[in-house]
């Protein structure tokens, strides 16, 4: 289901929405959002033991990072997150598929809320340049984010036969 509403112009975008009280102008500017801050706005809560580790709450989403399906019919299911689509705000898991009239296994797609990132995909510098930037506002010794982000590599990044497997499915994926 895409969202729908009468006279928007989707040109019509002002970051200053987002911090409006209105429930009207923050519907406006999730629908109108261009897709790099809706890249941003997909974005779900870190688990327990990475957030107790770096001290942030959530990340945006990511093509290979290993989430739990905290909310619906596929609750508890854990998989890698194999395609994030910005457009309608939805992200697919690999394990959570249903078949469909045609009798064709299909990706149910869930929205980011309803995620908990386990394990990260943190291949890319740009994502760990994030978490740096995020650390760093809460105050935190320059020292001792190096040594957290090595912590984190070890222990909650995916690894990269895996990942390797993830891409592919994106690659087939739509």
């Amino acid at each position: 289901m895409v969202l729908k509403i009468k006279n928007i112009d989707y040109n019509d975008w002002s970051p200053s929405w987002k911090s409006s009280k209105s429930s009207r102008k923050q519907r406006k500017y999730i629908i109108n959002a261009p897709l790099h801050i809706r890249g941003k706005i997909i974005s779900s809560m870190l688990s327990k033991d990475i957030k107790k580790l770096i001290n942030i709450n959530s990340l945006p989403l990511r093509v290979g990072d290993y989430v739990k399906v905290l909310r619906g019919k596929y609750r508890n299911t854990e998989g890698f997150v194999i395609y994030i689509d910005r457009k309608r705000y939805k992200v697919y898991v690999d394990n959570v598929k249903f078949t469909n009239k045609a009798n064709r296994e299909v990706y149910k797609p869930l929205h980011s809320s309803k995620l908990l990132i386990l394990k990260l995909n943190l291949k890319d510098k740009k994502r760990i340049k994030v978490i740096k930037r995020k650390m760093r506002a809460k105050n935190i010794e320059e020292n001792k984010i190096e040594e957290l982000i090595s912590q984190l590599i070890n222990n909650f990044s995916v690894k990269e036969d895996e990942l390797a497997k993830v891409m592919e499915l994106n690659k087939k994926f739509k």
